[in-house]
């Protein structure tokens, strides 16, 4: 009997040691990070509040859509706006033709994506509120300030 309540002890002990932990996402979510070296979502957000623009909504999205290892979206005055990290180049060429690809289906017709490090960021005006593209080009010029 005590080699049994002591090998049920030993599973629940593993098991527990084995849990992930999550960012407060949703329950058995795994923990998503930053990824070093490049600019952080976070701070591309706030680049774009001292440039005067007004972004809003932005949250943490699953980066796998876009083969990131962590993504944040929003909208900046109307503008839908999406920022990626990532961990090497091969996966952000492939987002780049991921979001060419969406924008090309939705029938986007004013739209900009834009690399600093391996960081990308991905502007595109779906509901032509943006008719001279000021909010875009302001949005890309803070980011390249970065």
């Amino acid at each position: 009997m005590n080699s049994r309540i002591l090998a049920l002890l030993f599973v629940t002990v593993a098991w527990l040691g084995c849990k992930k932990v999550n960012d407060g996402g949703a329950p058995g979510e795994p923990e998503r990070s930053h990824v070093s070296g490049t600019p952080h979502t976070d701070d591309v957000v706030d680049a774009w509040k001292s440039a005067g623009l007004s972004p809003s909504s932005f949250a943490a999205i699953d980066p796998a859509a876009y083969r990131a290892g962590y993504c944040s979206q929003g909208s900046l005055g109307g503008v839908d706006a999406l920022v990626c990290e990532y961990k090497d180049d091969e996966s952000l060429d492939r987002a780049r033709k991921i979001i060419q690809d969406l924008w090309n289906k939705e029938g986007v017709h004013t739209g900009v994506e834009f690399r600093s490090k391996r960081t990308l960021i991905a502007v595109a005006d779906r509901t032509k509120s943006d008719p001279q593209g000021k909010t875009i080009a302001k949005a890309v010029e803070a980011f390249k300030k970065m």
